[in-house]
């Protein structure tokens, strides 16, 4: 990453420019000012480009605002996390993680939290396809055999450091591992898309499957609801490959 591409970096500041949901956020005053713009920004370049691992501590908001316009991607922020061998530490004892970002909010803060919000825009005049997030499993290891998950949607009721102390509720109500929804007067031509290249084969199964229930225990699978429509009525599992439905109402 060049000084072009590190940009202009701002430490507790804003843009005039920003959407409002940004402003309700409650972000502070912008900060301007070449030569904290620029120590940072060579800060940032340091610390990518040195070849031993030294940690960057900012309190505060971390605002980085440029336009590119040339040949190469043009990245707000970019980094890359490269776990070395070593006999010393055992397989699967610990993680390496490209980013961890987390919110919340103490007793008596009772606002809305989002763990991470990310948003693609086309302003107009620009004719450009737009994708939310990637998130994107490479494996290059024909022997792997282990899972890889593009999206890994868990819930919690407690830190992990908390695991095998599980409280007697179990904290759920309304909780919805992916909602789909959109602004007034508009809304998704298409909730879920399967491209024309997305499901194949593997040495370990042989047909695809779109949607899978069969890591469920089958009772449990019996005892939920399937598929819910707005009248009440539920598509159900019986068992046995059959299905049918159940209404409430």
């Amino acid at each position: 990453m060049d000084k072009r591409e590190a940009g202009v970096v701002e430490e507790n500041g804003r843009d005039s420019g920003q959407d409002s949901k940004e402003r309700s956020r409650g972000q502070g005053h912008l900060k301007t000012g070449s030569v904290v713009r620029n120590v940072l920004a060579a800060a940032l370049l340091a610390a990518s480009l040195s070849a031993a691992a030294t940690d960057m501590r900012i309190d505060g908001s971390f605002y980085s605002f440029w336009n590119p316009t040339g040949q190469d991607i043009g990245y707000g922020f970019a980094g890359f996390v490269m776990r070395q061998p070593n006999s010393d530490v055992a397989d699967m004892s610990t993680f390496t993680v490209g980013a961890q970002i987390g919110a919340g909010n103490a007793a008596g803060a009772n606002q809305g939290v989002w763990g991470i919000a990310t948003e693609a825009w086309a302003f107009p005049g620009s004719v450009s396809p737009l994708f939310g997030i990637e998130a994107t499993t490479i494996n290059m290891e024909p022997t792997n055999m282990l899972p890889k998950a593009s999206f890994y949607a868990t819930f919690k009721n407690r830190p992990d450091t908390r695991l095998e102390y599980p409280p007697v509720d179990a904290m759920n109500a309304n909780s919805q591992a992916l909602r789909i929804e959109a602004q007034p007067g508009t809304g998704y031509e298409r909730g879920i898309v399967f491209g024309p290249i997305s499901m194949h084969a593997s040495t370990k199964l042989a047909r695809p499957i779109a949607v899978d229930f069969s890591e469920m225990d089958e009772a449990a699978v019996e005892g939920i609801d399937v598929m819910r429509f707005p009248d009440g009525c539920s598509l159900v599992y019986l068992g046995h490959g059959v299905l049918s439905t159940r209404c409430d109402k």
